[in-house]
């Protein structure tokens, strides 16, 4: 007999088939389990690999101990008379080496790889988004014309007057953003570096520069004095810097500004054209009182107005600043800024915030027609109004005059993505990111518009480096389930991104529809109907959960519902990739032109 028909005949023998069978078995549902922790709680893709050779490494020992064990069966009884009697060398005895045993130790294997999993988990809390995600690019050295400008400290011993130290830097910043040979970081990204500890290097890496500045402001009396330095990050090499002591007017601070921007660019060799020199030199209002009060206002608006708090307050004070000083263009601005961020969040009607809002622009271009914020302002307020092509033209007059402001990039992204232009509009979304890199609203728009793009995987990517930034961020966990949504094979991981975000914003019903979107995507009806359930937003997003499961009549009720309640909805829908479905319906062309919404593109 061959050591092969031996080896066979033995495992036989001693009943080892069933062993195999029963350890193989329990080894494919246990891995099944494995692959939906890691699937689900954010564990790298080498931890099923990990498990199986722990498994691999499992059998060969259960078949040995089993060997084992067979072969050292006691001896039976011997039979004395009536009672069973064992014999001293037969008795049985504890032993460690026994098929139980080895299923055990199996067992233990998997626990192990639990407390291993587990650690792994708690070592780095912050990174559960990294399941979602791909490699999402490295760090490329910044371009040597880039800089940060620090908040500047405020060193006078009144703390009320931090809205005058942040209204200089504010007004470096646009100065600064006016030279379009200059990357300037916005401020919302390096606001977060007031008072920091950082070191210049770790700053502009984090904000991706190769220059900063540094300085702060006193205001004693009737005299500001100005400190500032401008520092070459890789080397921390002092580049330029000045100290300005002059009397507290107006006409001083705005000459300090425009000092300070000429000096900068200089020091970063910037090309600055005639016409860029001369708005550098421009002197927004002669009345330092008409001047504190709009820094007032504005500073109240960074920090409360703009989501809609404090909007009476900040409109008190830009019709005080007006008050002060008519012919003060920026205060004007202010004030059309105010209706339009107040019709946005609801706090005015269309009709009373657009009326206000013509006549706020208009003044402030007839008073100052070079002026970028007032092109700007134009621009939100036509399209608002659905005046497409004079929005256009106010956008891009606007990043002709200021081509440095984030803010601009990130509208006009959006505005260009409504019309049909997702190639500018990632362009445009991408710069306004480079400009404000450390701000989450420019990322939540390059997010949006890749996604309206179809470029799902890099809409995806994009919303994991905000989550490493903001691991809380509700709105990214919402993009990044909409993104896996889309995806095929990846409902389950969208459902658990859309929980993530519902749990992160429980008051935003509508973030409902994404989940149910994704049950119906995966063929689970009766989640899909619950979620939808008690949604109070007027929208067609259920419609799309309803297409998906197969009911298109009641769809094509719900999105004509929404596109009679709110019209604007369409130039969503139009281009909304989860409606892709819905749109080449035949019902569809049929219901769009009944509504009078125009040719389908």
């Amino acid at each position: 007999m061959s050591l092969f028909s031996k080896l066979a005949h033995e495992l036989h023998r001693r009943s080892l088939w069933q062993i195999i069978g029963v350890y193989v078995g329990g080894a494919w549902v246990a891995l099944q389990v494995v692959d939906i922790l890691v699937d689900n709680v954010g564990l790298p893709a080498w931890f099923p690999g990990f498990a199986i050779a722990l498994l691999v490494i499992g059998l060969p020992i259960v078949l040995a101990t089993a060997f084992v064990q067979e072969g050292a069966a006691p001896h039976a009884p011997a039979v004395v008379g009536s009672d069973t009697h064992v014999p001293e060398s037969g008795k049985r005895s504890p032993r460690l080496f026994t098929w139980r045993n080895a299923f055990a130790g199996g067992v233990g294997a998997l626990a192990l790889w639990g407390i291993v999993a587990g650690g792994y988990l708690l070592a780095r809390p912050a990174r559960t988004a990294e399941w979602f995600t791909s490699d999402v690019g490295t760090a490329v050295p910044a371009p040597f014309r880039s800089i940060a400008v620090l908040p500047f400290d405020m060193r006078s011993e009144e703390t009320q007057d931090r809205y005058f130290a942040e209204g200089m830097h504010d007004d470096l910043l646009t100065r600064l953003a006016k030279i379009d040979s200059l990357t300037v970081i916005s401020r919302t990204s390096v606001a977060q570096y007031a008072g920091t500890t950082k070191t210049i290097r770790t700053i502009a890496a984090e904000l991706g520069v190769a220059t900063v500045l540094e300085g702060g402001v006193q205001r004693v009396g009737d005299r500001i004095r100005v400190s500032v330095q401008l520092i070459d990050a890789a080397s921390d090499r002092h580049l330029w810097g000045d100290t300005y002591d002059e009397e507290l007017t107006a006409a001083n601070v705005f000459a300090i500004q425009s000092d300070l921007a000429r000096e900068i660019a200089a020091a970063l060799q910037a090309t600055l054209s005639p016409a860029v020199a001369e708005r550098l030199l421009s002197r927004p209002t002669e009345s330092l009182e008409a001047y504190d009060a709009y820094s007032r206002g504005r500073y109240a608006y960074q920090t409360r107005g703009v989501v809609g708090q404090g909007l009476p307050e900040v409109k008190a004070l830009y019709e005080q600043a007006i008050e002060y000083d008519p012919a003060f263009a920026l205060a004007w601005v202010g004030l059309a800024e105010v209706q339009l961020s107040g019709w946005n969040v609801g706090i005015y009607t269309p009709e009373e915030a657009s009326a206000a809002a013509r006549v706020a622009v208009d003044s402030a271009l007839r008073l100052d027609p070079n002026l970028a914020e007032a092109h700007s302002g134009l621009a939100r307020l036509q399209a608002l109004e659905d005046d497409t092509d004079g929005a256009g033209r106010s956008f891009l007059k606007a990043l002709e005059l200021n081509p440095g402001s984030a803010d601009v990039h990130s509208r006009y992204a959006a505005f260009v993505e409504g019309r049909g232009d997702f190639e500018r509009a990632e362009a445009e979304a991408r710069r306004a990111v480079e400009l404000d890199p450390r701000s989450l609203s420019p990322r939540h728009g390059l997010a949006d518009r890749l996604f309206f793009a179809g470029h799902f995987q890099e809409s995806i990517d994009e919303s994991m480096k905000t989550l490493q930034m903001e691991p809380e961020d509700w709105y990214s966990w919402y993009n990044i389930g909409w993104g896996r949504a889309m995806l095929d094979g990846q409902a389950n991981s969208s459902i658990v991104a859309f929980r993530l975000a519902l749990a992160l914003n429980a008051d935003a019903d509508w973030l409902r529809s994404g989940i149910a979107f994704s049950f119906a995507r995966a063929g689970v009806a009766d989640s899909a109907l619950h979620y939808i359930e008690g949604i109070s937003e007027i929208t067609y997003d259920p419609a799309l959960v309803h297409y998906e499961l197969g009911d298109p009549d009641q769809a094509f009720r719900i999105v004509e519902a929404a596109l009679r309640y709110d019209p604007s909805q369409f130039g969503r829908l139009r281009y909304d990739p989860s409606a892709a479905r819905l749109r080449a319906d035949p019902k569809y062309e049929p219901l769009v032109r009944r509504l009078g919404l125009g040719v389908i593109p």
